[in-house]
């Protein structure tokens, strides 16, 4: 089932209330125009990292965290610690470089895999999403994003790997949607084109989660409602309240839940939102699921 123009979206159009600081602004204008994402700059450890018991779990523990521009990376761990997620079994991460994402990977003993969307012009260095993982990753795949930046071009991706979890597959896929620069219908076809490419004709359990820039509670709705009807997809049921620390210079309304965890084949148990966390503007998000069953898809 594919997306189809304005179906993710009410016909009354809702004011987004993000919008970008004048200094953004400028640093867009030197973005490197000539990058182009794709798997020639994949960076990836596979296989090197046995997971820690040879038996089935009995639960997965899967967390997504955005941590803002890859930096602050000692408190980007120091949050996992103190949130008791450093022993996760998937994480996905965005904003990431390639170096961010080899030291977390060392420090928590996970394979990875990273593809970078774009050089950003915040620091001139690869920005983009990454699959760490406690099981052998066996395949991965990368999605270029529809509908770049309309200024600068910069595009966004999505990353998808196939994991051997105890000898049952799993599909885990770390996604960053673009900013509300780009309209909202286009950023829900964005949406709608990870499931068209990275969910359709996959049959096994599927962790899908990142940032989604979801920034109006509109937008959550719409894209909760597509993922459930179009790829039985059900949203880990976070606690109340922002996944983003409020910052001047980004307005959300009062749902302010950019980032998001969804679950087939899987059973959804406890979550959470690690909201003392300080690397980032935005928190780690996290939950707990059953065990993948044998041919389990939805």
């Amino acid at each position: 089932m594919r997306y189809r123009g304005r179906a993710m979206i009410r016909r009354s159009r809702c004011v987004c209330l993000a919008v970008l600081p004048l200094a953004g602004l400028i640093a867009a204008c030197t973005v490197d125009r000539e990058f182009q994402p794709g798997p020639q700059h994949l960076t990836a450890n596979l296989r090197g990292i046995a997971p820690g018991a040879a038996g089935a779990p009995d639960s997965l523990l899967v967390v997504s965290y955005n941590i803002q521009y890859g930096e602050r990376l000692a408190d980007a761990l120091a949050d996992l610690r103190a949130g008791g997620l450093d022993r996760p079994d998937i994480l996905l991460l965005q904003e990431m470089t390639p170096a961010g994402v080899e030291t977390l990977a060392a420090a928590l003993r996970l394979n990875y895999v990273y593809q970078p969307a774009s050089v950003h012009p915040h620091h001139q260095q690869p920005f983009g999403n990454a699959v760490l993982s406690r099981w052998p990753i066996l395949a991965q795949r990368l999605l270029v994003l529809p509908h770049a930046q309309p200024w600068t071009g910069q595009r966004r991706v999505a990353v998808a790997c196939d994991l051997d979890v105890a000898g049952q597959p799993l599909r885990a896929i770390s996604l960053h949607l673009a900013t509300p620069v780009v309209s909202a219908e286009r950023r829900l076809a964005q949406a709608a084109a990870v499931l068209d490419s990275l969910v359709a004709g996959w049959h096994g359990p599927v962790v899908l989660g990142g940032d989604f820039n979801t920034a109006m509670t509109s937008e959550v709705a719409a894209v909760r409602r597509y993922y459930r009807r179009a790829g039985r997809l059900l949203p880990a049921r976070l606690p109340p309240g922002c996944t983003i620390r409020w910052q001047p210079g980004r307005l959300v309304d009062a749902g302010c839940r950019l980032d998001h965890l969804f679950l087939r084949g899987l059973q959804a148990g406890a979550s959470g939102i690690t909201r003392d966390a300080t690397a980032s503007d935005h928190f780690p998000i996290w939950v707990r699921t059953g065990r993948p069953v044998p041919g389990a898809s939805g």
